[in-house]
């Protein structure tokens, strides 16, 4: 990275002494200059802050924590009134006469495009339920909650709803309720019947935003349609959503670089690059982290310069974003020596930059490191976020330490300082606990989290099911789900795979078939080989044949085993 770095710097003593101990990956026990300086504040920006979700915990397989710089996101719609307990009911209702009718009718395929005939059946069950007109905002409400799903959404019956409500909403309704039948579509890569709504709001004249633009650019991008999703952008204009602008360009650089597209970011920026002259620091540090994240550092380093040759200086994101990827690489004393460039040419590292650093600790299982960068943090002057302090989370109850008192003083400290923990912040706790078999422990940390109005997610409520069936506590695991249910959290196979396990063990077949139909037919979820193995043997020792060849034929249509003319478990079977 020669472009990068520069062989003079002028820090202080101190300030080199501090940073050669953020970015050592030995602890340093030399000892610090008789008189430290003050804390540096960090400076106030008005750049958007950088985007870090937070740090993957062992219990949970998500993508590596980003580190993108975008613009500041445009606003989203205005979310829909809340309901009343009516209309609540009458939600819950319509939702599930949806699930009834696509659990009791095969699922139909849906046509690449409209028009899309209605479903008969389910229009007069709609008609019976639904009042003329509804509330404007209910229909809206259905859509959330079936976007919320990540599989098994009933989409004929929720086309044929969207189709029954449309001409009773009022034309200010329109704009909401069709961006949010577009994004259900696109969501599942429907992306023909999405344009055709989309085609269908233009000739009806109903106004088109650019976020409903923007959305639908995300979803290509996330499905590998890159092409369409350039093609969209430079039609904005022609759907009414305004000409593009730098933001939204930076948002759909953005978008490529977490697939990391970077060829793809590049040669967008390279047309709009005249169009938007010269380009500003967001877009520039947008498409250097669109290198970094693609493992190419020459290519970043090359944008970094064009960048300077442009007379756009580099900001702390864009300093943080090749730092860290120096880091991934591996390249620790290149990375040390930017920070100190960085530091020397008066941008002064924020809590990202030392999330980074961080981040490179708590991966290689550097506990020591991680601590020493949280109180150097603090010296220089950088408040913690909530992932630095989920970094110290999954530190103090990751293998090295295993000390969930560490952990909990951690909790109070973040709380006392306003910091609302989240689901990760729980999640490597209780994995502790999982592993300590401490039953006690998960009940009051379950109940701590509900005190601080604290949302589980998936990874949570499973590891609370694994730890309560460790312990034979039946009704727990059932209240967990129950609970787990209440929340809208979606199952995903290691739910099921706790439930099943469970009611296997306790040699209930009824339920244990319930439970792995509805993960097979509903959920479109492949159970791993041993899960489908204690259903299907449970079956057969209560003779229930015909059930077990209805899950088999279930699982072999859905290609997740093979058929049963090639499957040795039913030669096996057959032969028996």
């Amino acid at each position: 990275m020669a472009l990068l770095l520069k062989p003079k710097h002028h820090l202080s003593p101190t300030f080199r002494f501090l940073l050669r101990r953020l970015c050592a990956t030995e602890p340093t026990t030399e000892p610090a200059p008789a008189t430290p300086p003050p804390p540096t504040p960090t400076e106030p920006t008005t750049e958007a802050e950088l985007a870090t979700p937070p740090p993957p915990t062992p219990t949970e397989p998500t993508a590596e924590a980003e580190l993108a710089t975008p613009p500041p996101p445009p606003p989203t719609p205005d979310s829909p009134p809340p309901l009343t307990p009516a209309e609540t009911k009458l939600l819950d209702s319509l939702h599930a006469a949806i699930v009834d009718h696509s659990r009791a009718n095969p699922p139909t395929a849906l046509p690449a495009s409209l028009p899309f005939e209605p479903l008969p059946t389910f229009s007069s069950t709609l008609a019976s339920l639904l009042p003329s007109p509804p509330a404007p905002h209910l229909p809206l409400h259905l859509l959330s909650r079936l976007l919320a799903l990540r599989r098994g959404v009933p989409f004929p019956e929720a086309l044929t709803f969207f189709r029954h409500a449309l001409p009773s909403l009022p034309a200010d309704a329109l704009p909401a309720f069709y961006a949010a039948m577009i994004d259900l579509l696109a969501k599942h890569h429907h992306f023909p019947l999405a344009r055709h709504l989309l085609d269908e709001m233009r000739s009806r004249s109903i106004p088109i935003s650019s976020q409903l633009i923007l959305a639908l650019i995300r979803r290509y991008v996330r499905a590998d349609m890159s092409s369409e999703a350039s093609d969209l952008f430079r039609r904005m204009e022609e759907y009414g959503a305004g000409v593009p602008d730098p933001a939204v360009l930076a948002s759909l650089l953005t978008a490529l670089s977490k697939k990391r597209l970077a060829s793809e970011a590049q040669a967008l920026f390279d047309a709009y690059k005249s169009v938007f002259a010269p380009p500003d620091v967001v877009l520039y540090t947008t498409l250097v982290h669109a290198w970094c994240r693609a493992g190419c550092l020459d290519r970043a380093e090359r944008v970094f310069a064009e960048m300077q040759q442009a007379g756009v200086t580099p900001n702390v994101y864009t300093y943080t974003a090749v730092i860290d990827a120096m880091y991934r690489a591996g390249q620790v004393p290149r990375a040390q020596e930017l920070l100190c460039q960085m530091m020397d040419s008066g941008c002064n590292p924020n809590t990202a930059t030392f999330n980074a650093i961080m981040r490179a600790h708590v991966k290689a299982g550097r506990s020591e490191q991680v601590l020493q960068v949280h109180n150097q943090m603090r010296q220089l002057g950088c408040d913690p976020d909530i992932i630095t302090y989920n970094f110290l989370m999954e530190t103090h109850c990751g293998k090295g330490q295993s000390n969930l008192d560490a952990a909990m003083k951690v909790l109070a400290k973040m709380v006392a300082k306003g910091i609302i923990p989240d689901c990760h912040t729980f999640n490597p706790m209780l994995k502790l606990v999982l592993c300590t078999g401490n039953v006690d422990g998960a009940r009051k940390l379950y109940e701590r989290m509900q005190e601080l109005q604290c949302k589980p997610n998936v990874v949570t409520y499973n590891l609370l099911m694994k730890l309560f069936n460790k312990d034979k506590s039946m009704d727990m695991v059932l209240r967990i789900k129950r609970d787990m249910d209440a929340q809208r959290v979606e199952p995903n196979a290691n739910t099921y795979g706790a439930l099943i396990e469970m009611f296997c063990g306790r040699g209930n077949w009824r339920r244990a078939h319930a439970a792995l139909r509805e993960m097979v037919e509903e959920k479109s979820l492949k159970p791993a080989k041993p899960v489908y193995e204690m259903v299907l043997s449970l079956l057969r020792k209560a003779g229930q044949l015909r059930k077990h060849e209805e899950l088999v034929e279930a699982m072999a249509d859905r290609g997740f085993i093979k058929h049963r003319s090639e499957d040795s478990l039913w030669n096996a079977v057959s032969a028996s």
